[in-house]
């Protein structure tokens, strides 16, 4: 009866990991993109963190580097909190935040990131209508990239150099 209360209890952790969100602290030591960072934990080990909702030009595409420099202005060398949502197998995926700030939502609101559907699915609804917003009053107000006539998103130019 033990060794079923002993299976239970490992299938039951085993099922709640990943679902379970965490969190990891430190200093933002690299900008790779517009919607990806690095981070520093206290322990020295660094973390590749892609800004959860949010997917920036590519680094050739037009704002890519604006997009990349305005991360870099937020959070470069910066203590944050980054609440990761999902980890891949090269990345964690989550919000990050800079004295309490949402630097994602910051990102969108500058406009030089694109709100992805597809990579805020373990953000909070809140977080959700909050990104939807502020890349529509971006593209209202005609900051960032949306000064561009007919800005291509990322998805599409990445599809398009494949080809």
């Amino acid at each position: 009866m033990r060794s079923l209360y002993a299976f239970l209890a490992v299938v039951l952790v085993l099922l709640a990991g990943p679902a379970a969100a965490w969190t990891i602290q430190g200093q933002v030591v690299a900008i790779v993109s517009g919607d990806t960072i690095k981070v520093r934990d206290a322990k020295h080990a660094q973390h590749s963190v892609r800004l959860a909702g949010l997917d920036a030009p590519e680094k050739f595409q037009n704002f890519g580097q604006r997009s990349e420099d305005s991360l870099r202005e937020l959070v470069f060398q910066r203590h944050v909190v980054v609440e990761s949502v999902r980890q891949g197998a090269a990345s964690r995926m989550g919000k990050v935040l800079l004295e309490g700030r949402d630097m994602n939502l910051e990102q969108l609101q500058r406009g030089f990131a694109w709100y992805a559907k597809s990579r805020a699915q373990d953000l909070s609804p809140e977080d959700q209508q909050a990104y939807a917003a502020a890349e529509a009053d971006a593209r209202v107000q005609r900051v960032g990239l949306w000064r561009d006539k007919s800005p291509i998103p990322p998805w599409e130019y990445r599809q398009g150099r494949r080809k």
